[in-house]
């Protein structure tokens, strides 16, 4: 807030009006004022900041609801109805208080208050100057708002459009290994073509960010990336999914409704899962693949269709076709230019990469700038077998950022090491020189078992590099005391 100018306001009306104290106040919620600027004789420090309430002033609140200054009466100072500022100054029993409403375009805004230690000080001229005073104030104030808010519009759009940016430079595509840097040149190659693309890959190796990337790639990057997953679609509404249908085409058809290929004109239709298609959309699609036209549900005008077509699938699609599930002349249409994603465990050098990329986009949407990763973390996250891929990934790192309250994730936080299930049977489990005890508590036996998981990773090796203290993120002297409580060691 401009508190200068304020200041200067309230210099200028004490010169026409030599009032004892002076001061402007902005709300800061729907009961609260904070006093901005104060100025007069009976200024004090205290009222820097200072916080009215309007639960226990009632004249002054009933005073803002009204559009020109009014002059406050107190009845006998009661309890309930205070002076503005009664706990911090002790003005007489009689004098004269006035409160000028700073509104703008009917919006309240705070007030301007000024107090004299006469009685009677407020005539009608000196009314309309303060409503002079105080129609400037609130313009300075409001014109501070809108800038403020300008500015705070004004950065979210800078972080958006920085965040579109990278998107757009493929940042998605993180990794270094060799199978990922094929796949990357693969994009590359393919994306400024109009050629169809197919992705084949397991669950969660990032099939609609490679989709994405192809589309930024691309001479259509300015128009839509419109997405259609296959598998979540009721067979009976696939056609009206891809197509559109007309009005009254069939039951709850209670409008005209535009397919994805119709909202994807001009851009990219990406048909996720596209083994699942029904049959029917099967033959639907192959015809606008080779006539580059197609008919709404319940319509009979023939739209044209410009679209770059983008096809994904976790299932072979080959086998489908063998199997009679998928027609094989689709298949050679969607088949154009096929680019195979391999799963995390085939490009495990990538994981240290993938894992920082992803805990630098928690610290940023989730305001957790203390976040970390442990080097015995990584070592988890690098041994573990991803049956879940990238994605299953980053759940994990983001299921550990909680568990960690933002700040620095140890194996602790990741509860996926490639471990024997020690619960059914904790009588039996041994190592050398270590075994659980059968009388341990619940807790203790979570713990024993987690100490013993990481002793059997680190070929039972305490402490030093990949050792069960640096696995478990905890120091070696800790780690010993706790198999000594447990009494996990074997005499």
């Amino acid at each position: 807030m401009n508190i200068a100018t304020l200041h200067e306001i309230l210099e200028a009306l004490n010169k026409v009006l030599r009032a004892d104290l002076s001061a402007i106040l902005k709300f800061e919620n729907d009961d609260t004022l904070v006093v901005l600027a104060s100025s007069g004789p009976l200024n004090v420090p205290k009222l820097k900041n200072k916080r009215v309430s309007l639960h226990d002033r009632i004249s002054l609140s009933e005073a803002l609801q009204l559009k020109e200054p009014s002059v406050l009466i107190h009845k006998d100072h009661e309890e309930h109805d205070k002076d503005t500022y009664s706990d911090v100054l002790d003005l007489p029993i009689d004098h004269s208080c006035m409160v000028a409403p700073l509104r703008i375009d009917q919006k309240l805004l705070g007030a301007l208050t000024i107090d004299v230690v006469t009685c009677d000080a407020f005539s009608e001229d000196l009314i309309k100057s303060i409503s002079g005073f105080a129609h400037l104030a609130a313009k300075v104030m409001y014109e501070e708002e809108r800038a403020n808010d300008l500015s705070r519009n004004l950065e979210k759009f800078a972080v958006e459009n920085a965040n579109l940016r990278s998107t757009l430079k493929g940042v998605a595509l993180v990794g270094q290994s060799t199978p990922w840097l094929n796949v990357v040149n693969q994009v590359r190659l393919v994306a400024p073509t109009p050629a169809t693309v197919l992705i084949s890959g397991e669950t969660g190796t990032g099939k609609e960010q490679v989709a994405h990337a192809i589309h930024q790639w691309s001479m259509r990057s300015q128009k839509s990336f419109i997405a259609l997953n296959c598998s979540a679609i009721v067979p009976e509404l696939a056609l009206s999914e891809l197509f559109g249908h007309e009005k009254g085409a069939f039951t709850g058809a209670n409008r005209k409704r535009e397919g994805r290929f119709e909202l994807a004109h001009g851009g990219t239709l990406f048909l996720d899962e596209i083994a699942d298609l029904p049959a029917q959309a099967q033959a639907q699609l192959l015809r606008v693949i080779q006539e580059k036209t197609f008919e709404r549900v319940g319509g009979n005008t023939t739209l044209k269709t410009d679209v770059r077509l983008v096809a994904a699938s976790h299932k072979n699609l080959q086998l489908e076709v063998a199997a009679g599930r998928f027609r094989e002349d689709l298949f050679y249409r969607l088949n154009t230019f096929p680019i195979c994603l391999p799963s995390l465990n085939e490009r495990r050098e990538d994981i240290a990469l993938l894992a920082e990329y992803f805990l630098t986009r928690l610290k940023s949407s989730w305001s957790m700038p203390n976040l970390q990763l442990s080097t015995a973390a990584l070592h988890v996250l690098e041994k573990y077998s991803w049956p879940g891929n990238v994605r299953e990934l980053s759940n994990v790192l983001e299921r550990a950022a909680i568990l960690a309250r933002g700040k620095r994730i140890t194996p602790q936080y990741l509860p996926l090491t490639n471990k024997k299930d020690f619960s059914k049977s904790p009588r039996v489990f041994k190592l050398k020189g270590f075994c659980m005890p059968e009388d341990l508590n619940r807790l203790e036996k979570a713990m024993a078992r987690e100490i013993m998981s990481a002793l059997v990773e680190s070929n039972e090796k305490i402490s030093g590099k990949n050792g069960a203290a640096e696995l478990l993120g905890v120091p070696p002297t800790t780690l010993h005391s706790t198999i000594k409580r447990l009494r996990l060691k074997v005499n």
